[in-house]
């Protein structure tokens, strides 16, 4: 039988890695899965153990009754403790170096989302400054909300009611939508309520029609469904509606970033609207209306979204990722209340509801009034952003897509490569991407830039566009 004091000499123990009696009962372990300790070989006694190894009879006593609840040591009445007769088994002592044995029934997908980086200047679209945020303010409002008596209960799936008091109010007043809040959801951001519509909406034989180029975190959301992809092509106005019949199987849905598309700039006409809410009620497919930056307007009028001309057709997601910051992690659907039932429904039986802390200290800071302000303050600051790429682009290139949102599009002449140029400055440590990283049919032959200017500050906007320039000048 092998003398388990020997343990002292091949490994020791060391009081800074934590418990004395959880290392012991490792080693064991350790020792019986290299097969040194054979199932049926008896341990010798805690008191010869602790006095072999130098430690206190009460942690080896520990390391023991460790083992024996796991399985791996058997006591005998009046015989002793030995090594159960299964502890070699794979279920007790699981191999670091074996591969798991499982396959998944579907295929694991990569999100397509812009990692966070340590560049010099970062152009990349829908990331918001916090230059102006009132993080004093939101602080007393996640303490105030932290304060508060918990509920016993787990929350409503569709989310605090008073959170959707506040947005149906600010709704109101700034997009001039007249909804209650049985219409409301409150989500974990745009992205989670196309999760859950493509789950009622799509499968292997329906069909959805998606912006090309459009936003490529959405797209996988609904390709992952198996449904078919038709992709509508962007010009000056919006989605071309030509495309949506002709699709081989019936329509589930269209997605549209109708107020400013994504990432072209151009907003969906009047005209085109209308159309659109005919196609889908003659076919009964939803609109899925991400409106995910149009609180900052400029130079333009807003136009009747989607959801007001036909609230029985749309799903109109909001965020508060462009207003606020991305990690709170906090959004909202408006649709029919059937909808938002169905909605809150999947949501149910995968994590039944969003946080109450979270949604009450939101609901305290938009109904302060410091939300609203916030977003004046930021239009602001991004209208002076916008003003500083247009005043310090290159003639060469044409900008368009700034009437609104927090990003635009560089248009270059045909004798520069927008690849090219985006690779380059990449490798100065400036990050402004072509536009073909969101494109998928034929829009390739776009030749482009995407200008997300929220973010920097204008030292930075000012940097980077004169690496821009000297790129340019290089053609």
């Amino acid at each position: 039988m092998p003398h388990v004091s020997d343990f002292q000499v091949r490994e020791g123990f060391d009081r800074t890695k934590g418990s004395l009696s959880k290392q012991l009962a490792a080693q064991i372990r350790r020792q019986i899965e290299a097969g040194d300790m054979a199932p049926g070989d008896r341990i010798p006694a805690t008191r010869q153990l602790a006095k072999d190894l130098g430690l206190s009879r009460g942690t080896v006593t520990t390391a023991v009754e460790i083992l024996l609840a796991e399985g791996v040591l058997a006591a005998r009445v009046g015989a002793g403790t030995f090594v159960a007769s299964d502890a070699s088994s794979s279920a007790l002592l699981p191999s670091r170096k074996r591969a798991p044995k499982f396959e998944f029934v579907s295929r694991a997908i990569e999100p397509d989302i812009d990692q966070k980086t340590n560049s010099k200047v970062d152009f990349r679209p829908c990331r918001p400054s916090l230059e102006t945020f009132p993080l004093n303010t939101w602080r007393r409002c996640v303490s105030q909300a932290a304060s508060a008596v918990p509920d016993s209960d787990y929350g409503d799936p569709l989310g605090n009611v008073r959170l959707r008091d506040e947005v149906v109010s600010y709704l109101r007043r700034a997009r001039g939508m007249q909804v209650d809040p049985d219409q409301i959801i409150i989500t974990n951001g745009a992205v989670h309520a196309m999760y859950l519509l493509s789950n009622l909406c799509l499968d292997r034989g329906r069909s959805a029609v998606f912006e090309d180029p459009g936003y490529p975190l959405a797209r996988q959301v609904f390709s992952r469904t198996g449904a078919e992809m038709l992709f509508a092509p962007i010009d000056e106005n919006g989605m071309q509606l030509d495309r949506l019949d002709e699709a081989r199987l019936p329509p589930g849905l269209v997605y549209v970033t109708p107020s400013h598309q994504f990432p072209v700039g151009s907003r969906l006409s009047l005209g085109r609207r209308a159309e659109l809410v005919s196609w889908a009620e003659k076919h009964g497919a939803l609109i899925v209306e991400d409106d995910y930056d149009g609180e900052f307007r400029f130079d333009v009028p807003p136009l009747t979204p989607l959801a007001a001309m036909a609230p029985h057709q749309v799903v109109y997601c909001g965020t508060f990722s462009k207003t606020m910051f991305p990690g709170l992690r906090i959004g909202f659907a408006v649709a029919d209340k059937s909808i938002v039932n169905a909605m809150a429904s999947l949501r149910g039986v995968a994590e039944y509801a969003p946080s109450e802390p979270l949604q009450l200290a939101l609901s305290k800071f938009i109904g302060l009034g410091e939300y609203e302000r916030h977003i004046l303050r930021t239009r602001r600051l991004y209208a002076a952003k916008r003003n500083c790429v247009a005043d310090l682009l290159h003639p060469q290139a044409k900008l368009t897509g700034l009437e609104s949102g927090l990003s635009g599009l560089i248009e270059l002449p045909a004798t520069v490569s927008a690849a090219e140029i985006s690779a380059r400055l990449e490798g100065q440590e400036i990050l402004i991407p072509d536009v073909k990283k969101y494109v998928v049919g034929e829009a390739k032959q776009r030749n482009a830039l995407v200008c997300g200017y929220a973010e920097p500050t204008l030292k930075q906007i000012d940097q980077g566009l004169r690496a821009v320039n000297a790129e340019l000048e290089r053609f």
